[in-house]
């Protein structure tokens, strides 16, 4: 298929310039990109998608899609392949494949067709991506797993825990508004007194203006300790309460059920005696203390002068005393033990508040290790022994369970019963959805995080378990189409079920934004510009927030938070090669 709207001449009706994307792949993601650029409203937008077979899974989606063309290539992906889709002069060149050498190899061909096209390479070696570009000087890496990741830990950790991200070499913090400083907020990003079009919180609200409903989720300067030593003389409640609560978490983590229920009956026999010793035997509170305390440990001095009540208190004291501390000792003894055994050898099994991770291959590894970054505790299960990630997950000290985790002793393995959230993130939506169904059974309360490639399934299962779905696909393609239209999507903030993108946009020389003020940009609901940076290179100097009536130049770096039609729309208007979209 060929768009309507281009002629063979590479022009469109309005007389714009023809934008061409040649993806090359026929998976999930590719279908992704496609939607993300049609959604982005270019007009002239030419699509063109090589796949190995017409029969593959996702290629009938692709074909329906407005604007696409499909060339069937076969397995060997030839020179003339790639002639046929147009690499030559195209917009920008694909390559998302699910094999890294598949990717390279053929981002080297299209390299020797046209050494100029921008090329965009799926890679999950990140390592290999960083010494790729030497060979592709025009090529920019990405990795869909880390790309992905950090939204399946944000949604994990629970929104009330701090995001950090970079922009533009400064570090920024996405939290509630009420956990930093006014002065410290850059913009709001959603607001839950709102309901936007898709349910949920409303996305970057209009918080100016008669009507305003400030954000409560808000994107922040990250402060130092010095920048905040003008507040540490106030009060500060939410900071007295995010220690006791890591203070909780710790102690609840070095606690099983039976040793805190034996540490209880201990603590109520101390205090039983106490009493009784100070009103029964008539002692003061600091002997009714004394004698509990050498009672319960067994040290009782036989008096056969005091009286009965003394000495029945004394007994009693002491015989139960004597029964409950090698019961302590034998639960710790039998904690230290399980520790030890079950988790990976260094490292401990974690007791409460924890993240489950079902699956091990590309996406659940970025997660652990993500996690582990973060100084979040975290338990790995996966079903194949084989699997690569289960021996890296081991490396970094990982606490490990194999076996199916659709399985409730499996999962009781891991501690579910006591985790913070479970994420399952296998390649089969299937296996996500039984295993979140058993840790449900095993916890009510487990927070859920559900990798899950069909829409309409997620939609359903979210509203249902109240469970949070994701596509890898979903959050990452639109960073690999800002790429593909030369924006750098430099980080991704999940808010519910939808994303917003914090992207850096370069005003193009032909851009019909030069001359008009920033303000022409945004949006509610839909674009915020956060910042502008004046200049190039070292001596560019950012505007943070941009002046609004100030006019844009050649060369301005716009520094953007948006929703994925909303970057498109940037991306489209600051273009050299697209009008203002209609």
């Amino acid at each position: 298929m060929t768009s309507a709207g281009a002629t063979p001449s590479g022009r469109t009706a309005r007389g714009t310039r023809t934008e061409r994307f040649v993806i090359c792949g026929d998976n999930l993601l590719t279908l992704r990109i496609v939607e993300a650029l049609r959604r982005q409203r270019g007009h002239g937008t030419e699509i063109v998608v090589v796949v190995a077979e017409r029969t593959g899974r996702y290629v009938a989606r692709i074909e329906a899609a407005p604007g696409v063309r499909v060339v069937e290539g076969g397995r060997s992906d030839d020179d003339r392949t790639f002639l046929a889709a147009g690499v030559h002069g195209a917009t920008a060149v694909a390559l998302v494949d699910r094999e890294d050498v598949t990717n390279i190899h053929r981002a080297l061909r299209v390299q020797e067709i046209d050494p100029s096209v921008r090329l965009v390479v799926r890679l999950f070696n990140t390592r290999l991506g960083a010494r790729i570009e030497g060979i592709l000087p025009t090529a920019t890496v990405l990795s869909v797993s880390e790309t992905a990741a950090p939204s399946f830990v944000a949604q994990a950790i629970g929104r009330n825990t701090r995001q950090h991200v970079r922009l533009a070499g400064r570090t920024f913090v996405v939290a509630g508004r009420r956990e930093v400083r006014e002065a410290a907020i850059v913009c709001g990003l959603a607001a839950n007194s709102q309901t936007g079009a898709r349910g949920g919180p409303r996305l970057l609200p209009d918080e100016s203006g008669e009507h305003a409903d400030p954000a409560d989720f808000v994107l922040a300067r990250a402060e130092s300790r010095s920048q905040r030593t003008d507040q540490l003389s106030r009060p500060r409640p939410e900071r007295l309460r995010n220690l006791l609560d890591r203070v909780a978490v710790r102690v609840r983590g070095t606690l099983t059920r039976r040793l805190a229920r034996a540490t209880l009956a201990l603590v109520v026999l101390f205090v039983a005696g106490t009493v009784a010793f100070a009103t029964l035997g008539g002692y003061s509170l600091g002997d009714a203390i004394y004698l509990a305390v050498l009672d319960s440990a067994g040290a009782a001095q036989p008096d056969t002068t005091a009286s009965v009540a003394v000495r029945v208190i004394q007994a009693f004291v002491t015989v139960v005393g004597i029964a409950i501390i090698p019961l302590v000792t034998a639960v710790v003894v039998e904690s230290a033990v399980s520790a030890r055994t079950t988790g990976t050898p260094g490292r401990r099994m974690p007791r409460r508040d924890h993240v489950v991770v079902v699956g091990l291959g590309n996406v659940g590894l970025r997660i652990v290790t993500t996690l582990r970054e973060r100084g979040v505790p975290v338990v790995g299960v996966e079903r194949d022994e084989d699997t690569a990630g289960l021996a890296a997950a081991a490396r970094v000290g990982v606490p490990l369970v194999v076996g199916d985790a659709t399985r409730e002793r499996v999962l009781r393995e891991a501690r579910v019963e006591e985790a913070r959230a479970l994420v399952a993130v296998t390649s089969d939506d299937a296996t996500n959805l039984q295993a979140a169904l058993v840790a449900r059974s095993v916890q009510r309360a487990v927070r859920v995080v559900l990798r899950l490639r069909d829409d309409d399934l997620a939609g359903r299962v979210g509203r249902s378990m109240n469970a949070i779905s994701r596509s890898v696909s979903y959050v990452a393609a639109p960073v690999f189409a800002a790429a593909l239209r030369d924006g750098q999507v430099l980080a991704t903030v999940p808010v519910g079920r939808r994303i917003l993108l914090m992207a850096e946009v370069t005003v193009r020389r032909a851009s019909l934004m030069i001359g008009l003020p920033v303000s022409v940009l945004t949006e509610p609901g839909e674009i915020r510009v956060v910042g502008v940076f004046r200049g190039s290179g070292p001596d560019a100097v950012l505007e943070m927030p941009p002046r609004a009536r100030r006019a844009l130049k050649v060369g301005d770096r716009l520094l953007v938070v948006a929703t994925r039609g909303g970057l498109g729309t940037v991306l489209e208007r600051c273009d050299a090669r697209s009008a203002v979209g209609g």
